[in-house]
């Protein structure tokens, strides 16, 4: 700190080196590095420097050095701040070495001017007057908006255009690269300007424009398996995609491919997660996403005729019910029938958890992936090691990159061996404690789920869109700058606080190397406008990517004074809150549209009470004007009835990166045209349109169709219609039959057609232009966070975003995305009888076993609608005759197959939370104890949805009927009634060693399952009340409580088995009676005898 009262920035430490530059070899590399200069523990810069130490010699008292350094002189132009330096000078300042400076290429920074967006009042005046300053090696531009609150873009005219260039040399190693500054100021009165923010540029290689290519099958497998890793991978996708692509890469190459290519993609993902992740969002790719490939991965040449044809087929064909199944098989005929009698009458929702049915078949085969893991991973470790650099030589730069993972961080490498140990013993446990009666209920579920997947589906993104790394952020066309204001950092490498960001910078940057041949006579950092020198003019054009004509486009026109008007359709489907705003845990949140600072939708009225995981179901419609409304907030708040209502959280769209990007995230293209049903084409253009607009943006002939429309030739590239689609058209007898997914007015042919077409726009980014691939049919999982604590996840929200152009607004009526009702039913069963219960009471008397029976079954939880029958006592046998009938009613919704019901979880909570639970009847059979908890006899869980068949008679009943998962089951809902002989499988003991297949005992019932309205019209009674009665049951005498019956316990259990005891025992209580009679009286009788003689003799 200086007299002055300067600010200390930053400080660093470093080590001069002896005679730097006297060694007799010379360096490899520049010696300059970069210094990160800190204050406390945040950068605050960076210098370009080097530092040696330079021996004096005690002779001359004059330092050697190879260099003379020449001394630069203190000039206005030098240091403009004469005044400055030259007070602070201490000591003298020398020119740097022309041999030390690296080589230099002259580079062309073409910039964009677009806009400013979301300006925030400076003390509390708004922003109307702003400028932009654009600064990189000495080279500067500057721009000025007049009105930022009315015309947020920069002005544009056919005579004066947004695009500057700045001309600048650089550095041939772009590690030394000069950073670019974005610096933003207001205009103040009498002539004062205010700083808004700043923004220091550090990527500039990202900017850098490359030639552009198709890819290699090799290549375009690695991006397609990085695209589809980042729809899977939340959030932090950007810090693992170097070691997934690298991962990926080596199983490519690797022997033995099919052993490695997904587990090792699995593995990486998952270590590269965040650890709090559920273990339902683990990635996988497909096998069959990857042509099968030899050693020489890399080599096209290699391949056979029939491959290629195999790999160029699988490329241009889209996902339809024929291929997505996970062995790629063909569908069969019964598949084909249930297909098309579900696709009759299924809606959105069914295509909603048909989507999540596949998502959720792709998760569990990761995880029984994970049988092998540590070993593929060690095996990759291996392979790496000895073959990286071969293969970096065939691949991307991003291999180049993706290498440092492993070769230079070895605490990466062991911290992902401990994670893949650690996840492999956490599976085997996992595995030793999942009963079998559970494989078997899973075995059902995935039944289920590959029966939803015949239909339909779309994408499910656990992410943003703009995290999708085939879409790159849409940022193709526009790229959004946030400047920050005061202390802090202010580097776009790293996230600043959010509370600093006062305005942000909309525009594009575009750098290009310019020839030597065509910067003669032009100097060294100049700025000229792009479009007045032809020749620089013709040299942009020739050089620009695929979005230069998308930029084109948006110049020509004058958006300030002719905005875009667009009709936005946003659909939000259901949100996963991580805390609750009330105090019984739970929130009541309702939705909020906020366009910039504009409110328009606050749906209060709409509301969910006691809900973390609220099901919306909700659609709205508005319009949006572009520029003035770019940015929409979709908030959720928590309804309060006493004090105000709190946010929950947000999450931003940008909708004018989205509108104005090639990716087309307008409106996601299906998996299949269909022109009525449930997969109603939603775009106001049909495919053909679209693939004929694609072609002249991007200067491509018109697309050729053949005779049949089955195929399309674009770009000479051929793509074939679904041939499932071509099936259907054919194979369909009546026009009748078609209208659950054709509209009566449309031709065969032109359903063929439109299909064909969809063929080759999901195509387009692999076969035409990979850094144009078309926004597909979705639904994107955002991330929601709060402005207070901007860091911290609060949840996930489920939604889609659809706009069109006013100019050609949609016809159609929105989707209808309401959340289904459930349906009322009554399930009615009736306990029969029980055997073989084991017997589990030691009578204290007899010591024969007994058991006092009693069955209970509950379908909601045993606390809330639990049933059970009487007892019956003393079970000599394990046979029990009840003769009862448990009566249940609930709410089932048929398209989630799943039990609705409502229930308080804390006494602080106001109102029910919904809650829902899989539809399964759990029946139990206990042993009753009077003086002590009764015991857990056995158990039977059975699916409504698949009640397994139950035995005929008592003797088949054995346990493979709930634990073989081939066993044969019916759909209760659908039969409505079953009765039979099932097996109660017991619990495990305690230290306890046998069978897992060991019965607890067997149940006779009876279930009969009718709707609301037939049970209201055919009433039943509970237990064997009325109406409907049922007859006592028939028990054995010896059922009773001792202690309520005590003759019957005299009778049947002490003189039944110690009847004969009693006997003998009372004949020896007569004899000894009569012995102690004997006793008692003989001695009288015989003092009475000799008294009586002795008195006779006298």
């Amino acid at each position: 700190m200086d007299d002055d009262n300067s600010d200390l920035i930053g400080r660093f430490s470093t080590t001069a080196k002896l005679d730097l530059f006297k060694r007799d070899d010379p360096p490899l590399q520049s010696l300059f590095k970069w210094y990160k200069f800190k204050l406390g523990e945040k950068q605050a810069g960076e210098l370009l420097a080097v530092f040696e130490l330079v021996e004096v010699n005690s002779k001359t008292r004059q330092s050697e050095t190879t260099f003379e350094l020449e001394e630069i002189p203190i000039t206005t132009d030098n240091y403009p701040p004469t005044s400055y330096i030259t007070k602070m000078m201490k000591n003298k300042i020398y020119q740097i070495p022309l041999l030390l400076i690296p080589p230099f290429k002259t580079y062309e920074i073409e910039i964009m001017f677009w806009g400013l967006r979301e300006c925030r009042a400076i003390n509390l005046q708004t922003v109307q007057e702003a400028e932009v300053t654009i600064e990189c090696s000495g080279a500067r531009v500057t721009r000025t908006i007049k009105n930022v609150q009315k015309y947020p873009n920069f002005e544009s005219s056919p005579t004066e255009t947004d695009k500057y260039t700045l001309l600048v040399n650089l550095p041939d190693d772009d590690n030394f690269w000069p950073h670019l500054s974005i610096l933003c100021v207001q205009h103040r009165l009498f002539g004062m300007k205010e700083n808004i923010g700043n923004l220091v540029v550090t990527n500039l290689q990202k900017y850098l424009e490359k030639p552009s290519h198709l890819l290699t099958p090799n290549d375009q497998a690695v991006a397609d398996a990085v695209n589809e890793l980042s729809k899977r991978i939340p959030y932090n996708f950007n810090r693992v995609r170097k070691s997934v692509i690298d991962a990926y890469e080596a199983s490519l190459v690797a022997q033995d491919v099919s052993l490695r290519k997904t587990k090792l993609v699995e593995f990486e993902s998952n270590a590269g997660r965040d650890r709090g992740d559920s273990d339902s969002q683990a990635p996988i790719i497909h096998a069959d996403s990857l042509g099968q490939r030899g050693k020489g991965g890399g080599e096209s040449g290699g391949k056979s005729d029939k491959e290629k044809d195999r790999l160029k087929e699988s490329d241009s064909t889209p996902e339809s019910p024929s291929n997505r199944k996970h062995g790629n098989e063909p569908l069969t005929t019964l598949e084909k029938i249930k297909r098309n009698d579900m696709e009759k009458t299924a809606g959105w929702w069914h295509k909603y958890y048909a989507s999540k049915a596949k998502l959720e078949l792709i998760q569990r085969c990761a995880m029984d992936m994970d049988e092998g893991l540590k070993d593929s991973y060690d095996a990759y470790a291996e392979f790496f090691e000895h073959e990286s650099t071969l293969v970096s030589k065939k691949r991307w730069n991003l291999w180049n990159r993706a290498k440092k993972l492993f070769i230079r961080v070895e605490k990466a490498e062991k911290t992902l061996r401990h994670l893949a140990v650690e996840h492999m013993e956490r599976l085997e446990v996992t595995e030793k404690l999942k009963p079998a009666l559970h494989e078997s209920l899973d075995v059902i579920e995935t039944d289920r789920l590959k029966e939803l997947t015949l239909l339909q589906t779309f994408d499910i993104i656990e992410t943003e869109l703009e995290n999708v790394y085939g879409y790159e952020g849409f940022n193709d066309c526009l790229d959004t700058f946030p400047l920050y204001k005061g202390k802090g950092s202010s580097r776009s490498d790293e996230v600043g606080d959010e509370k600093r960001i006062y305005t942000k910078f909309k525009g594009k940057f575009r750098i290009q190397e310019i020839p030597m041949d065509e910067t003669d006579g032009m100097c060294s950092m100049s700025t000229n406008r792009a479009l007045s020198n032809p020749q620089m003019k013709a040299l942009s054009r020739s050089k620009s990517s695929s979005n230069m004509p998308a930029n084109e486009l948006m110049l020509r026109l004058d958006f300030n004074k002719h905005p875009i008007i667009l009709k936005c359709r946003l659909y939000i489907i259901k949100a996963l809150l991580y805390r609750g705003c009330d105090r019984s845990g739970k929130a009541d949140p309702f939705i909020k549209i906020v366009l910039n600072n504009d409110t328009v939708i606050d749906d209060v009225d709409g509301r969910l009470l006691n809900t973390l995981e609220p099901v919306f179901g909700k659609s709205y419609e508005f319009d949006v004007q572009l520029p003035l409304q770019s940015l929409m907030c979709i908030q959720l708040w928590d309804w309060d009835m006493t004090s105000s209502n709190d946010m929950i959280a947000e999450t931003k769209i940008d909708i004018e990166n989205r509108w104005f990007s090639c990716h087309r995230a307008t409106c996601g293209l299906p998996k299949r045209y269909d022109s009525a049903g449930y997969n109603t084409w939603r775009d106001t253009k049909k495919p053909t349109i679209i693939l004929t607009e694609l072609c002249r943006t991007t200067n491509i002939n018109v697309p050729v169709y053949t005779a049949d429309f089955r195929s399309v030739t674009v770009a000479n590239e051929t793509f074939e219609c679904d041939p499932a689609c071509v099936e259907f058209i054919v194979n369909t007898k009546s026009s009748v039959d078609t209208l659950y997914r054709k509209a009566h007015h449309e031709s065969p042919e032109e359903y063929i057609r439109q299909n064909t077409a969809l063929t080759a726009l999901h195509a387009w980014g692999r076969k035409i232009d990979p850094k144009c691939t078309l926004v597909a049919e979705h639904i994107e999982c955002r991330s929601l966070f709060n402005p207070e604590s901007p860091e911290i996840e609060q949840g996930k929200l489920e939604m889609w975003l659809d706009f069109f152009p006013m100019s050609r607004p949609p016809s159609s009526p929105m989707i209808d995305i309401t959340p289904p009702k459930p349906t009322s039913y009554q399930l009615r069963v009736t306990i029969w009888n029980t055997s073989d219960v084991e017997l589990n009471d030691d009578n204290f008397f007899t010591g024969e076993k007994t058991s006092d029976i009693y069955v209970k079954a509950w379908i909601l939880g045993e606390r809330v609608d639990a049933q059970q029958t009487d007892i019956h006592y003393r079970s000599l046998t394990g046979e029990g005759n009840f003769n009862w009938r448990f009566v249940f009613d609930f709410d089932y919704l048929d398209i989630e197959e799943k039990v609705v019901f409502e229930a308080k979880d804390s006494v602080f909570q106001v109102g029910n939370t919904t809650k829902k639970i899989p539809p399964r009847i759990i029946i139990r059979v206990y042993n009753a104890d009077f003086f002590s908890a009764d015991d857990f006899l056995g158990e039977c869980v059975l699916n409504l949805t698949h009640v397994l068949l139950g035995a005929k008679i008592s003797k088949q009943c054995k346990a493979d009927i709930l634990l073989n998962p081939k066993h044969r089951g019916i759909d209760l809902f659908a039969n409505k009634r079953i009765a039979g002989w099932w097996p109660m499988i017991a619990p495990l003991k305690e230290g306890e060693i046998r069978d897992k297949t060991l019965l607890g005992g067997k149940l006779e019932a009876e279930f009969s399952l009718v709707t609301a309205e037939e049970a209201e019209k055919n009433p039943v009674g509970k237990a064997r009340e009325a109406p409907q009665p049922l007859e006592e049951p028939n028990r054995p005498k010896t059922s009773f409580l001792w202690f309520t019956s005590p003759w019957k316990t005299l009778r049947f259990v002490i003189w039944r088995n110690f009847k004969w005891a009693i006997i003998l025992g009372v004949f020896i209580f007569i004899g000894v009676i009569f012995l102690l009679l004997a006793i008692w009286t003989i001695p009288g009788e015989i003092v009475s005898q000799v008294v009586a003689k002795i008195f006779k003799n006298k």
